[in-house]
């Protein structure tokens, strides 16, 4: 179903002109195979009654997300139905009989416990993540439900909140974890955590990675040649892996926010398929506050039906909880008691390990640059973070003029640069900081090294933002205890921040935190009072805004994601209008395809294109020069980590300078001219190319 414009014209006139959709051609069907269709109707009678009065006693309220509910029970059965089918046919095709991936819980735990009883809990730091870890291990024996896990940063919840699904999947008889994080750039990070913890190898069945990549995705031109390759050139191993990728029947899984909430939105089978096996689910979401503010509503809905009608135990962490309970919808079934464990009082205080000092004087790019500078020599290392990949380009470049001496080695990380090239710089800084002379550098970064990144630097300068952002970047800096006295963390607002006119999100949260500081000078910006003033300033602002938190689609006011899989208002008002003022007859009314088409949580306005660093033109040759499918495949994957997303408006004005080329007309892949990457900057909006005189 369609919720745009002409949905119940292609409502009714599709299922009334093709035979294959009629009611009769049904009923003959069902003749012809011989079923008991009274019994099964009145089955059926019972299991809806029964969906409703779980409904009812789950505390669905609104009319809005009953709708909701029912939309999703739909897609739930859509999956069962779409898995069960592939998965005969594949199972015919191979002549193999399927055997489930079944969770041996108490394997893993005794794996998990081995290996956690080697981490080093002498330390005041290690011996706090202990004994948060053990808190949530006893927490493991509660009820299905919605849980919150709120622990400072550098508290250890990504082993805490591992201790307790693991425990808590053996006491309930759930059948897999499912680990969702925000960003792709923490994903490695966190599966070699889990891998290395429970003693797993790479190529093992019990964990399975599945990540989206901008521009190579299903949707995307390229990933839909890819897709189509693969299916050609796949032997069995790799049929097997994708087919675990889209079924999600692994024991624990490692996805991201992306995958998770594209495939819940979706209306296509191949998404949809893995839904079904998200019941009896553990599913933690790491880093919950970076979830995106225009998804609020649906995943609130999408979350409390997991858990009321499919059994999952959801856990939200965080050290900064945003308060999703309290939009206006209120449509987070938050469990009674939703705080998993209570961190102790003296524990927060040995876990705040920083001290925030913010100023309300704003400054340029070049006074920032000198403000660092000046700090790093205070204290032998500096992270810088900014707002924009222009703010963190101009800061580092006014630092290179500044350091005249070379004193510190100065890394700059924006997503300007390809993956590989961020990761390299990454842990290049991080050897600086972790040998034992904790080597001089000065690092400027923008918000992609905030929320889950495992560094730890002596001072941080943050550009005003969201205080949820600040206090993120609060735990980069003496992370693990290095000093035993709070080190400082620096605020300041930039100057002429025009950029953020088209980052809403984050200009609001710099308005908010500029007020708080202003307004309570003399209070702690770490404080959870403090925190819990930020977040409902924050939903009040969101609220300002129609359906800020409804996820707005394109064609007009008032017409949003949420609202089209919930009544949707819109188009029983058009069946009215184009019916004499009569009303739409029937109980689903959906718009799941017009979401399906119009759902991107990163929003389709970039271009990805293949950057000159490292393999990337080693691999490009080689993809020219194969015939082999299978082995393009492998390239392709390869490339990937070469890539960088860039915005239409980028991308125009690199085209007209001619920049790049096409390279695989095959694959529709983009090649940058190397004059325009850098090794510090990435992609250079001006050739460095030396002019020749002649």
């Amino acid at each position: 179903m369609n919720g745009d414009e002409g949905f119940f014209d292609r409502l009714t006139d599709e299922t009334e002109s093709d035979e294959k959709y009629s009611y009769q051609e049904v009923l003959n069907n069902l003749s012809e195979l011989n079923l008991d269709t009274s019994n099964m109707f009145s089955e059926s009678v019972k299991d809806v009654t029964g969906l409703f009065r779980a409904m009812k006693d789950s505390g669905v309220s609104t009319c809005d997300s009953m709708c909701f509910f029912l939309g999703l029970y739909v897609k739930y059965i859509f999956s069962r139905l779409v898995d069960a089918d592939r998965l005969d046919a594949a199972c015919f095709e191979s002549k193999r009989t399927y055997v489930p991936n079944e969770a041996d819980w108490e394997a893993l735990l005794e794996r998990f416990q081995k290996n956690l009883s080697a981490f080093d809990s002498s330390s005041e730091i290690g011996a706090v993540r202990k004994r948060v870890s053990d808190l949530c291990r006893e927490a493991s024996g509660r009820r299905t439900g919605i849980y919150k896990l709120s622990v400072p940063t550098g508290g250890g919840k990504t082993l805490s909140s591992l201790n307790f699904a693991l425990h808590h999947a053996l006491k309930t008889g759930k059948r897999r974890i499912i680990y969702v994080i925000p960003f792709l750039s923490i994903t490695a990070q966190t599966s070699k955590v889990f891998r290395d913890i429970l003693d797993l190898d790479d190529d093992g069945d019990v964990l399975l990675e599945h990540y989206s990549s901008v521009g190579m995705d299903d949707e995307s031109a390229v990933g839909r040649k890819l897709s189509e390759v693969e299916r050609e050139s796949e032997d069995e191993g790799e049929r097997q892996r994708k087919l675990a990728a889209e079924r999600w029947d692994s024991p624990i899984i490692v996805t991201t926010m992306v995958q998770f909430l594209e495939t819940v939105m979706s209306a296509k089978g191949t998404k949809l398929r893995k839904f079904h096996n998200m019941t009896d689910s553990v599913i933690i979401f790491d880093e919950i506050q970076s979830l995106p503010t225009n998804t609020i509503n649906l995943f609130n809905e999408v979350v409390s039906f997991l858990s009321s009608m499919l059994g999952c135990t959801i856990l939200l962490c965080s050290a900064t909880q945003p308060l999703l309970e309290r939009t206006e919808r209120k449509n987070l079934l938050l469990s009674d008691h939703p705080e998993l464990i209570e961190v102790p009082e003296g524990d927060v205080a040995k876990l705040k390990r920083t001290n925030i000092v913010a100023s309300v004087e704003q400054k340029t790019c070049d006074e920032l640059a000198s403000i660092v500078l000046e700090r790093a020599r205070e204290n032998g290392n500096c992270l810088a973070i900014v707002n924009l990949k222009s703010e963190a380009e101009n800061i580092c470049r006014a630092l290179r003029e500044l350091d005249d001496r070379h004193e510190f080695e100065i890394v700059h990380l924006s997503t300007s640069m390809c993956g590989k090239h961020r990761m390299d710089k990454l842990n290049h800084v991080r050897a600086l900081l972790d040998g034992e002379s904790r080597s001089r550098v000065i690092c400027v970064s923008t918000q992609l090294i905030e929320a889950g990144v495992d560094i730890s630097f002596s001072c941080v300068v943050r550009a005003m933002a969201g205080l949820d952002s600040i206090l993120q970047a609060a735990g980069r800096c003496n992370r693990n205890g290095e000093s035993s006295e709070a080190k400082s963390v620096y605020v300041y607002p930039v100057k002429d921040e025009t950029g953020l006119n088209n980052l809403k999100d984050i200009q609001t949260g710099k308005e908010l935190t500029d007020q708080l500081v202003r307004e309570y000078p003399n209070e702690d910006l770490l404080s959870k009072g403090m925190l819990e003033e930020y977040y409902g300033r924050f939903l009040a602002r969101l609220q300002e805004r129609p359906d800020a938190m409804d996820y707005a689609l394109p064609g007009g006011e008032s017409k949003t994601a949420y609202g089209l899989l919930s009544f949707n208002t819109r188009g029983r008002g058009e069946y009215r209008n184009r019916h004499d003022g009569g009303e739409y007859p029937y109980a689903f009314a959906q718009g799941f395809k017009t979401v399906n088409d119009g759902f991107h949580v990163i929003p389709n306005l970039t271009k990805d294109i293949v950057v000159r660093y490292g393999r990337a033109s080693e691999l490009l040759d080689r993809l020219a020069d194969l015939d082999d499918l299978r082995e393009k495949v492998r390239v392709l994957r390869l490339l990937q980590q070469y890539s960088v997303s860039l915005f239409d408006r980028d991308f125009d004005l690199l085209y007209q300078k001619r920049a790049f080329i096409l390279v695989n007309k095959e694959f529709n892949i983009y090649a940058l001219d190397s004059s325009y990457y850098d090794d510090v900057y990435g992609v250079l909006r001006e050739s460095e190319m030396p002019v020749m005189m002649i």
